[in-house]
């Protein structure tokens, strides 16, 4: 090891550190493999700022719920959900038109990591004002981002 060095080969030869200010650089056409496997195109394509979309320390959880009521209490999985989509993958009909998703307040209404679904229909065929659904045992899609 030299001293000052910022990049180094430990004793053995089998391990390099890189000392603050160092740097790795990758030549074209080298690669990065973890156990065995290339990850070269996966790293690269990595946006520069990091993932985007789900802040440090959460989590993502989705479904597919079947509807029984009008409102309906989903589990996630997750510990507290701080947002939820859901999307009908049931075609939609006049009953039900579409559904919404809530987080309500994670504190018993609806019980933390848990989220409601709710069904709508029209109100009648020229009215589409939301009324609560009557007709269930539809598919929804739901994902919900949580800790």
């Amino acid at each position: 090891m030299l001293t000052g060095a910022a990049v180094h080969f430990l004793p053995g030869g089998d391990r390099v550190e890189v000392e603050a200010g160092g740097s790795v650089s990758f030549k074209a056409g080298s690669r990065i493999e973890i156990g065995g496997v290339d990850k070269t195109a996966a790293l690269a394509a990595v946006p520069p700022e990091g993932l985007l979309g789900v802040a440090a320390g959460y989590k993502l959880a989705r479904g597919q719920h079947t509807t029984v009521a009008a409102v309906d209490t989903v589990v996630t999985g997750l510990a507290t959900v701080v947002a939820v989509v859901a999307v009908l993958d049931s075609d939609p009909t006049l009953d039900p038109l579409f559904v919404t998703a809530s987080i309500g307040d994670q504190a018993g209404a609806p019980a933390a990591g848990s989220v409601y679904i709710k069904s709508w229909q029209a109100t009648a065929a020229g009215d589409v004002t939301p009324i609560a659904a009557t007709t269930f045992g539809k598919k929804v899609n739901w994902i919900a981002v949580g800790t």
